[in-house]
C-alpha cells in the first residue's frame, strides 16, 4: 500500500498573488492500494469515479511517465474543506501525481511534480508548498516553474472559516483589469517587506505590509464576515489574509497567546488552530 500524506496550504499570502504559499500543519491522507478495478472511498458519492481529482492526477503522472494507468483502491482521508480557500485541489492534484509516481518506483523529482501539478492547477502558489512544505515563492515562464523556499520564522496561524463557500472562478471574475501607478508601486513594497517580515520573525511589520490591492479589496465584498474579523485584527495589531480566493481568513502571530484571545472574540465563526507545516507531501508505503 502508498500512503501519501499532503498539507493543506494558503495561498496569496495577502500580497503574494498567484505567487507566494504557505504550508499549514493539516494533514490530508491517500491511500492506494492494488485492486481489479477503480474503487473509492472517503469522498461524496459523485466523485467516486474518474472524474476523480485524485484520479485524474494519478492519470496524469501516468501519461507523463509513458505507462497505462493500473486499476486501484483509493481510500482518501481529509478534514479540509472544500471551496474555502485552503487548497483542497491541491491536495488531491498533489496525492494522485506523489501516488502514481510512487506506483512506478519514484522516478520523479519533485520538481517533476511540481510542473505536472501546475499544469493541472494553472498556477504554483498552492501545489508548491503542498509539494515543499514551508512558504514558497513561485512563478511560471513559459513551461518552467520556478520556485523557492522562504527561510521563515516559526509562525502560529488561526484559520477562520466562513460557512459560504467563495468559488475560485466566482473570485475571479470580481477582479480589476488594471490598477493605479501608486497601488502597484505600493504593492511591490509590501510584497518586499513581507518577505523580510517572515524570514525575521517581524509581527509589526508583517502587519504593516499585510494590506494588498490586488485582490482583497474586492474578495471582501464576498465573504460577510470580513469586515468584523478585519475590525478585530486591527484593534489587537494582527495580520489578517484571506487565504486563496477564501471565504477562509488566516491570522498569523509569533505568539499563540495572541491568537487563542482572538479565537475566544471569533466564537461565532468555525476556527482552528494551525502552524506553518515545515514539511510537504510525503509518501510512506506500508
Amino acid at each position: 500500500m502508498i500512503k501519501v500524506h499532503v498539507p493543506a496550504t494558503s495561498a496569496n499570502c495577502c500580497v503574494g498573488f498567484d505567487c507566494m504559499g504557505m504550508a499549514l500543519d493539516w494533514n490530508s491522507t491517500f491511500e492506494f492500494m492494488h485492486s481489479e478495478k477503480l474503487e473509492i472511498e472517503g469522498c461524496p458519492e459523485e466523485y467516486r469515479n474518474e472524474d476523480n481529482l485524485v484520479v485524474a492526477a494519478f492519470r496524469k503522472a501516468c501519461d507523463a511517465l509513458g505507462k497505462e494507468m493500473p486499476p486501484f483502491r483509493l481510500k482518501i482521508d481529509s478534514s479540509i474543506p472544500f471551496s474555502r480557500g485552503l487548497g483542497s485541489s491541491a491536495t488531491c492534484i498533489v496525492a494522485g501525481l506523489m501516488g502514481a509516481n510512487a506506483w512506478f518506483d519514484s522516478p520523479l523529482t519533485k520538481e517533476d511534480v511540481l510542473v505536472l501539478a501546475t499544469k493541472m492547477e494553472g498556477h504554483p502558489d498552492n501545489v508548491a508548498p503542498a509539494l515543499f512544505g514551508g512558504i514558497c515563492v513561485s512563478m511560471m515562464q513559459e513551461e518552467k516553474v520556478w520556485c523557492r523556499s522562504l527561510h521563515a520564522g516559526d509562525w502560529h496561524g488561526l484559520v477562520i472559516i466562513p460557512d459560504e463557500e467563495v468559488a475560485t472562478r466566482e473570485a475571479r471574475k470580481v477582479l480589476p483589469q488594471t490598477i493605479s501607478f501608486h497601488e502597484a508601486k505600493t504593492q511591490v513594497a509590501h510584497a518586499m517587506l513581507m518577505e523580510i517580515a517572515l524570514c525575521r520573525s517581524d509581527e509589526d511589520l508583517l502587519a504593516a505590509c499585510s494590506r494588498d490591492y490586488l485582490h482583497e479589496p474586492y474578495r471582501a465584498k464576498l465573504i460577510s464576515s470580513y469586515g468584523r474579523v478585519r475590525e478585530l485584527c486591527e484593534k489587537n495589531d494582527l495580520p489578517l489574509w484571506i487565504s486563496g480566493s477564501g471565504s477562509t481568513m488566516i491570522v498569523l502571530s509569533t505568539d499563540q497567546k495572541e491568537l487563542y484571545e482572538l479565537k475566544k472574540e471569533l466564537s461565532f465563526l468555525n476556527t482552528r488552530m494551525v502552524k506553518t507545516a515545515r514539511k510537504g507531501a510525503e509518501v510512506l508505503y506500508e
